[in-house]
């Protein structure tokens, strides 16, 4: 019973110390996710379901006021 009780025990600290050293590899993973970049007042893009984007003043995509959507071959390119 006590070999049994030693081997559990080796056991759960060696998955312990398997899951220590996974953490901060993981977490850098998530950490290199950018910020999506801000766009240049004036330009235009479309979406896929080909709605038209304007970039606003605040740098910020807003829905295309004069030409609210778009036929395919004649759209803007695709946003990013």
């Amino acid at each position: 019973m006590k070999s049994i009780t030693k081997l559990l025990l080796v056991g759960a600290v060696a998955v312990m110390a398997m899951a220590v050293s996974v953490a901060p590899s993981e977490a850098k993973k998530h950490k290199k996710m950018a910020a999506p970049a801000p766009c240049a007042p004036g330009l235009t893009c479309s979406t896929p379901d080909s709605k038209v984007m304007a970039c606003g003043a605040d740098q910020k995509w807003v829905p295309a006021l004069w030409t609210p959507v778009c036929m395919q071959p004649f759209c803007p390119p695709k946003c990013s």
